[in-house]
């Protein structure tokens, strides 16, 4: 919502299945290369302010719109599976390597896009050299309801393509700035919901978040919390995260912010903290 300092290149970057994903990029000056994750129903609209501040010392930052969300609008709303989505961050890492020249890259990481980010970061150590994760929707306060579930799983048995709404349809979720909740009900790229397919393996995202072995994230990992966050519980979230993070981690809560950090009416506090954690790598 907030104006980038400068606007992103729209690239396409084909994925080995075919599927041509749509992302924001700012190319560098120098061999540093960072990934930027967005959420369950935002893209990369919602964070180019905090990518231009990310790029501004010279990295690249790629900000892939998941594929079916924000500007892509083939199969919206849908996935082929968990392994998928892997396999589509593990192809968008090899891409950005290539076109930055850096060995590893940063993982940032913005609510759902937390989920995996974290199970990628710990099946690949080796191309991580930090991690920010903010408000990552790991524990969330905001669930399907046990019905939906239930129509989801019937769904599943013969029609995985048949659409639900993802629950957080409220811009007061996310923020408490009127600017900024208008924008959100205004956006015509929010994903608003998506199929039973997709629910099933955000699921499975889940389980396997579950089974994240102690200390096996071996990169440095940072928490951005909101202190007055509806969407996600921050106790849980800091008790897992430092129970899976071999290496050094840092947390940072903003007492008086809602979930989506960007949408503060005054977000100079989130974009100082931005800034200093950029430039310390």
């Amino acid at each position: 919502m907030h104006k980038p300092i400068t606007a992103p290149q729209i690239v396409t970057l084909p994925v080995s299945d075919g599927y041509e994903i749509k992302a924001r990029l700012w190319r560098g000056t120098r061999p540093r290369a960072v990934v930027y994750l967005h959420g369950i129903q935002s893209h990369g609209g919602w964070y180019e302010r905090s990518g231009s501040l990310l790029a501004r010392d010279g990295a690249s930052v790629l900000m892939p719109d998941r594929r079916g969300s924000g500007l892509n609008e083939t199969a919206r709303g849908d996935t082929p599976g968990l392994d998928r989505w892997l396999e589509d961050l593990t192809e968008h890492v090899a891409w950005l390597r290539r076109e930055s020249g850096a060995a590893r890259i940063d993982l940032v990481a913005v609510s759902w896009g937390g989920k995996p980010a974290t199970i990628w970061a710990a099946r690949n150590a080796h191309l991580v050299s930090r991690m920010l994760l903010i408000a990552p929707g790991i524990f969330p306060r905001v669930t399907i309801s046990l019905i939906s579930k239930a129509r989801i799983g019937l769904a599943l048995l013969g029609d995985p393509q048949r659409r639900y709404p993802i629950p957080l349809n409220d811009a007061r979720l996310f923020t408490e700035n009127p600017v900024a909740q208008g924008w959100v009900d205004a956006d015509p790229l929010k994903l608003t919901d998506a199929t039973a397919r997709f629910f099933y393996h955000s699921a499975r995202l889940d389980v396997a978040l579950s089974r994240v072995a102690d200390e096996s994230v071996m990169a440095r990992v940072d928490l951005a919390l909101a202190g007055r966050d509806k969407i996600i519980r921050n106790d849980a979230t800091v008790a897992w995260i430092s129970r899976i993070s071999r290496g050094d981690f840092g947390i940072r809560e903003f007492a008086e912010a809602s979930h989506t950090l960007e949408f503060e009416s005054q977000p100079d506090e989130f974009e100082s903290f931005l800034v200093k954690w950029n430039l310390a790598n």
